[in-house]
């Protein structure tokens, strides 16, 4: 009897089907946001452009000029990802943020006031 596969993200690229699937990627991004290697994008300003041949923050990945990239602003700096890397990005800060709660983000804005 096989066991039921975790259900996968269309991803933009066919690349990242075969070499990640979305668990693996998400678990990565939890990773990175809780160590403090990729900042939170939750309530960051985004656009979305065709793909300009720089790598993917998520994925490290070059962004190809067929796909679509997304340029996210965060603590004055430009970081660009694939689309599907973006939306996973997004849910991982949002979920993190959540995570930590409230209790958590007022410490965190008690230190940047002093």
């Amino acid at each position: 009897m096989s066991s039921p596969k975790t259900p996968e993200v269309a991803m933009d690229q066919p690349i990242l089907r075969l070499l990640i699937g979305e668990t693996e990627l998400k678990r990565q991004i939890h990773a990175r946001l809780s160590e403090g290697r990729l900042g939170s994008i939750a309530g960051s300003v985004s656009k979305s452009q065709r793909g300009t041949g720089r790598p993917c923050v998520v994925c490290r990945r070059t962004i190809g000029p067929a796909e679509v990239e997304r340029e996210v602003e965060s603590a004055g700096v430009c970081l660009h990802a694939h689309e599907a890397c973006y939306r996973l990005w997004r849910e991982e800060s949002v979920a993190c943020r959540a995570a930590a709660g409230p209790e958590r983000g007022r410490e965190r804005a008690r230190r940047s006031s002093l």
